[in-house]
């Protein structure tokens, strides 16, 4: 399999949320200034900046674990939401920033660390739940439009 440069994996997160938000009627444009993307609604007339985030594929933990997506995120980034992308598979999760705070296992050096455990067979260690894919399926972008997440 040909080598994916970083740049072109994230570029491609962002414009597969943007299709996927436009698929579903949702106004929004690429973003600067540190946001990948805004989204403009009309009615009720706001404006929300979101930040993706992308994995190519799922990775080993650590580099030698049990196969896991993960995101970081600087804890002073000012986007509304967080987008983590799994290209592999086409699933988008959107968080709050606040829901991405709490929900990441871990925070470091001014990051907040989410994961997600691909496979069912892993010894866990601490906090036993929200450490696997299946355990985030509400936070998916198309379970989060139909309850209307932008909607708040």
């Amino acid at each position: 399999m040909k080598k994916v440069p970083k740049s072109m994996i994230g570029v491609s997160g962002k414009l597969f949320v943007n299709s996927m938000l436009l698929r579903e009627g949702i106004p929004c444009q690429l973003g600067k200034n540190g946001f990948d993307l805004i989204v403009n609604l009309t009615r009720p007339r706001r404006k929300w900046t979101v930040l993706v985030t992308t994995n190519l594929r799922p990775k080993k933990a650590g580099g030698k674990g049990k196969m896991a997506l993960d995101w970081w995120v600087s804890a002073d980034n000012p986007a509304n939401y967080v987008a983590c992308v799994d290209l592999s598979t086409l699933r988008t999760w959107i968080f709050s920033r606040a829901e991405f705070e709490k929900l990441s296992q871990q925070k470091a050096g001014g990051k907040h660390h989410l994961y997600m455990y691909t496979k069912k067979a892993v010894a866990l260690r601490g906090k036993k739940n929200m450490k696997f894919d299946y355990e985030f399926e509400s936070y998916r972008l198309e379970n989060r439009i139909y309850r209307g997440v932008f909607d708040k």
